[in-house]
């Protein structure tokens, strides 16, 4: 469907909630529909009064999982931001005719979300280690969170420059530095706009700010781990002269990563091999 027709979809339907700005680590929420729209055979495009699903935007991949209506499975294949609305992109699993009003309950796919937090504040992390290595803040073009990882930067990064700012990297790891957020007005944020995302940010009147421990102050609406030690051990490659590669020695079990079975005192999970 084209960015047109989608705009139609969210037309006169008020913005989504985003439930995951509050909580990265909530796996399942209820909701209401706001709108739904059949595409062909049991695909539809669901509007929800609010989402867990994190939509393909900065970088970070859509989130996918299920939803489910009356009772019938809907698969997540992606979830797209249009206007500040979410819209899910779905099928069923048998017949359902979607309507306004319907109660829905929604579950992401946990595994494929850690794996996005942990890379997300992994690329924030990369943001401050690289400033530290160079002496300057470095403008930053763009970044992927899914395969391959990548965050791209003004400028050339030779390869002992990039083995500074890993071992950087991996000694802020190891640390265990606690990632906060909190949520600043339009005008707030132009105290942190030395931040080097500040040229890409959109208009609107709230801002999430995402900091890891007295680093940098980021606008971010993606998802990200509350410690450093999730993220992992990782090492760096230089995919172009702009753009440097992120890979992941260590992965961990995302089960462990859930609030009811989180270590209260934040100690590092057990690796469990390559990623």
């Amino acid at each position: 469907m084209k960015k047109l027709e989608l705009g139609e979809i969210v037309k006169g339907v008020e913005q989504t909630k985003l439930s995951y700005l509050y909580d990265s680590y909530s796996t399942s929420f209820e909701a209401k529909v706001l709108n739904a729209v059949h595409e062909q055979g049991k695909s539809w495009y669901v509007v929800l009064d609010q989402t867990l699903f994190h939509p393909k935007s900065g970088g970070q991949p859509t989130d996918v999982g299920e939803l489910v209506i009356q009772g019938v499975k809907a698969n997540v294949k992606k979830a797209m931001l249009v206007n500040g609305v979410v819209v899910h992109y779905v099928k069923l699993e048998k017949e359902l005719k979607i309507e306004k009003g319907m109660s829905v309950r929604g579950t992401i796919d946990w595994g494929l979300r850690y794996k996005y937090m942990r890379r997300h504040t992994a690329a924030h992390l990369l943001d401050h280690c690289v400033n530290l290595v160079t002496h300057r803040i470095n403008k930053t073009l763009g970044s992927w969170l899914g395969e391959p990882t990548y965050v791209e930067y003004q400028g050339i990064f030779e390869g002992v420059l990039l083995k500074q700012v890993e071992e950087k990297a991996n000694a802020f790891i190891s640390q265990g530095l606690e990632v906060k957020t909190e949520f600043l007005s339009k005008d707030a944020l132009k105290e942190i706009l030395d931040s080097p995302n500040a040229e890409r940010l959109p208009e609107i009147q709230v801002y999430r700010i995402v900091q890891i421990d007295s680093f940098e102050k980021i606008p971010c609406g993606g998802t990200h781990v509350k410690n450093t030690k999730e993220i992992g051990a990782l090492t760096l490659k230089k995919r172009k002269r702009w753009r440097v590669g992120l890979e992941f020695i260590s992965k961990f079990d995302p089960l462990l990563a859930l609030p009811a079975k989180r270590f209260p005192d934040q100690q590092a999970l057990a690796p469990l091999g390559a990623e």
